[in-house]
């Protein structure tokens, strides 16, 4: 119980931050082995030298060997690494099990060298730069063909051809799933299983692409607490265009999603990772 208090301290503690920070993708199915280079991130809250699944703090992907060969690059949002220093956390964990919370709780964990964000995180509301990685050691990841980046202005292009509006995505994050109409408003659960949904893309910004997430209306899935730097991949491609940022507290309606193909993003991730 101890642990689950503190997994949801940790929560409140991103909700701080002047945006709803979002957190497992609802609507879909568990996502098996469909995408193994997503993996949940954890820290270790109790500082007991043991990782429980309750422990997560948000999801991510392997982007790959670093440019320069030191690391393995596991990609996240700024604000789910941000928070750590003044936490008193200096370590992350890595787990790319599809379930989390078993009886063994995550296994083959892989402990960060170092992490580092964007340090324009959250200066600006129009762009909030939220993009952070947590540094693996090299060769640590194995088994697992990395994400492929997106082109510069790949985005920018789909919406001059006509063809954004509609693209279809695949969400995949772990993390809370919500029930609506609930005596007391929404309910969450969590089980720590890897899920991936299907949704489609509704709108662009120059920082922000967003999703259809409304199931009842477009049947498209969704995001939620625990899936905050998750990956978007262009559907039946290992192609991510975005990483979840935030959204609306009931997980029903709105998220906005940070795209990795702008000048912005790419400055930062260019200075971890060979991009297209």
């Amino acid at each position: 119980m101890r642990k689950k208090a503190l997994f949801w301290a940790a929560v409140l503690l991103l909700l701080l931050i002047p945006f709803t920070t979002v957190f497992a993708a609802w609507g879909g199915e568990p996502d098996g082995n469909q995408h193994p280079m997503v993996g949940a991130l954890f820290a270790d809250f109790d500082g007991d030298g043991a990782i429980s699944g309750f422990e997560l703090v948000c999801s991510g992907s392997y982007a790959g060997p670093s440019a320069d060969g030191a690391y393995d690059v596991f990609l996240t949002a700024a604000h789910c690494v941000a928070w750590a220093p003044s936490a008193g956390i200096t370590q992350f964990f890595v787990s790319f099990d599809n379930e989390v919370l078993d009886s063994d709780g995550p296994t083959n964990l892989i402990g960060s060298v170092d992490f580092d964000w964007d340090p324009d995180f959250a200066h600006d509301s129009g762009d909030l730069h939220d993009l952070g990685v947590v540094l693996l050691p090299a060769g640590s990841v194995t088994g697992i063909a990395p994400v492929q980046l997106p082109p510069a202005g790949y985005l920018d292009d789909l919406k001059a051809a006509g063809t954004l509006k509609g693209t279809a995505i695949e969400l995949v994050g772990y993390g809370l799933v919500p029930t609506w109409q609930q005596p007391g408003g929404t309910q969450f659960s969590f089980d720590g299983v890897r899920r991936t949904a299907a949704g489609t893309i509704k709108g662009l910004t120059q920082a922000w692409v967003y999703f259809n997430q409304n199931q009842h209306a477009t049947g498209d899935g969704g995001l939620c607490f625990g899936d905050s730097g998750s990956p978007q991949f262009l559907a039946g491609t290992t192609m991510i265009i975005s990483i979840t940022s935030g959204g609306d507290p009931n997980c029903r309606a709105n998220n906005y999603n940070y795209r990795l193909d702008t000048e912005n993003a790419r400055a930062f991730l260019g200075q971890y990772l060979a991009l297209p």
